[in-house]
């Protein structure tokens, strides 16, 4: 009868224990506690960082990343972009300060991974991160506006050879560099909507302009582009020569949002973008949000990834450009693909 209740104690002992470890488990929490989504920092400005972690086992160390806010994460080494490495031991715990780079200005994504230690095979692959988007604002004056290119600007037979390698076809895009000279004696890149910088043309049957400074030529003949930023402006004269077959640029469609469960394999489905030509296309996935994925054929029209496990649900997010057999450009479009445990 003894051996009877202590075996009864004993199961009752396990299941309790198996209970509160899976309720421990459903009570993991890794997130950014500082800084706050949308906050507002200076340029060279030390900003502190700090986590709140709840029942997440085993963290060795947390690696902070900072990526420009769209910026392709599969086309740098996550090496490249480490900001701070913090262990127990740093203060706050797994926090610190970063130093916001002096050149920086517009919205940024800084993430932050955990990195863990003694964990089952299963698990290590576990992607326990988190991320904030921030903008960064330079303490200083903006003096003037200049574009880092040849002036005037000339595409086609107006300059004589391919410009930028590009293919010299209606459609084409050209990503315009365009520098801003600060009061503190930094030059800072301000293409970007986000930095504060706007565009005009004037003649979009030549030329067009979307809000982050890339023109997509139209037609032949000359026009002006004017940007601004912060009470100072700047023109660039365009002289546009190019083979006036007709070309619409590529669309491109990267799928609809996906539920997918840690562990399952995901198709990216480019399938539905298309050329109104009726001309093939060359795809482009880049990734721009959620831990860094190994993406199997980012150059097809249906790349793959290995859902990782997750401690609690994440999202990752997908860009997918298409180009046409003339070298013509689609805007991109994304898709969000949401991981559960």
């Amino acid at each position: 009868m003894h051996r009877l209740v202590s075996l009864h104690a004993c199961v009752i002992s396990s299941v309790l224990a198996l209970i509160i470890l899976c309720g421990s488990q459903s009570a993991w929490s890794f997130s950014i506690r500082e800084p706050q989504a949308s906050s507002v920092y200076q340029a060279g400005q030390h900003m502190s960082v700090a986590l709140d972690l709840q029942n997440l086992p085993g963290v060795t160390k947390v690696h902070y990343y900072w990526y420009g806010e769209d910026e392709d994460m599969l086309k740098t080494s996550g090496e490249e972009k480490v900001v701070l490495v913090a262990t127990a031991k740093s203060s706050p715990p797994f926090g610190g300060n970063i130093l916001v780079p002096q050149e920086a200005i517009g919205r940024y994504r800084l993430l932050a991974v955990a990195e863990q230690g003694g964990r089952q095979s299963k698990h290590q692959a576990l992607a326990i991160f988190d991320e904030v988007l921030i903008t960064i604002e330079p303490d200083a004056q903006l003096l003037d506006i200049d574009f880092q290119t040849d002036k005037p600007l000339r595409f086609g037979r107006a300059g004589g050879v391919r410009v930028y390698d590009q293919l010299d076809s209606l459609g084409t895009t050209f990503e315009l560099p365009v520098m801003g000279e600060f009061s503190d004696g930094v030059i800072r890149a301000i293409r970007r909507q986000t930095t504060g910088t706007t565009y005009h043309s004037s003649n979009e049957q030549i030329i067009t302009v979307n809000q982050d400074g890339v023109l997509r030529l139209m037609g032949n003949g000359k026009t002006t582009l004017t940007v601004n930023n912060r009470n100072q402006a700047a023109t660039l004269s365009i002289l546009v020569e190019i083979n006036e077959e007709p070309n619409q640029p590529p669309v491109s469609n990267a799928g609809a949002t996906q539920t997918i469960s840690a562990g399952e394999r995901v198709t990216l489905n480019g399938l539905a973008s298309y050329d109104p030509d009726g001309g093939s296309l060359q795809y482009h996935w880049a990734q721009v949000r959620g831990s860094k994925i190994p993406l199997l054929d980012p150059y097809s029209a249906q790349a793959k990834f290995l859902a990782p496990f997750v401690s609690e649900e994440r999202t990752f997010r997908f860009k997918l450009r298409v180009t046409d057999i003339k070298g013509a450009d689609s805007q991109a479009s994304y898709v969000d693909v949401i991981i559960q445990p």
